[in-house]
């Protein structure tokens, strides 16, 4: 047997063109090159619908990470909700040791003070005392005042970050919904 000599083309471009150029010479050979683009286009056209169906399914398939995602938004929620109710609740401890017991109890001493004053024409230990007071009374009120302002700012904070994590667990739900559904 004889070897065939191999060819190797340095130019696979002019190679190209040289045996279009010969199949264009004849009807055979242009209707085999119209034949032959039909067929490419048609199997471009069968991959392209196998990719994007592959897309639409992909994108249709919820990863595991939406579960996950739900669970932690709701332990979230739940947490902020606990935390929102604390804030808010009335304190279960020795109320003579809150602020607002030494507020009431500074208020009653300068009252005290005042009703001891009508008898007594002139008491400068008691008009000292009805000062001293005032000022607690004043010093406490303030802080109280700022504290419960932080108080209802937090709880305001948690309510609207709630409010936020809901509409999340609303979308993915939907989500969840429309890939079940799918």
């Amino acid at each position: 047997m004889q070897a065939l000599p191999s060819v190797i083309p340095s130019d696979t471009e002019t190679e190209y063109r040289a045996i279009e150029t010969t199949l264009l010479e004849t009807a055979r050979g242009r209707w085999f090159l119209a034949e032959h683009g039909r067929r490419a286009r048609r199997l471009d056209s069968a991959l392209l619908e196998d990719a994007i169906k592959r897309l639409q399914s992909s994108l249709r398939e919820p990863p595991a990470l939406l579960g996950q995602l739900k669970a932690e938004i709701e332990a979230i929620k739940e947490k902020m909700a606990e935390t929102r109710a604390a804030l808010l609740a009335r304190p279960a401890v020795d109320e003579s040791i809150l602020p607002s017991h030494a507020i009431l109890k500074a208020a009653e001493d300068i009252h005290d003070i005042a009703w001891s004053l009508q008898a007594n024409p002139f008491d400068p230990k008691g008009c000292e005392e009805i000062a001293r007071n005032a000022g607690r009374l004043y010093a406490m009120s303030q802080s109280q005042a700022a504290q419960s302002n932080r108080v209802v700012s937090a709880a305001s904070a948690l309510e609207t970050s709630a409010n936020k994590l809901e509409g999340i667990l609303e979308s993915i739900m939907h989500e969840l919904k429309v890939d079940d559904a799918a």
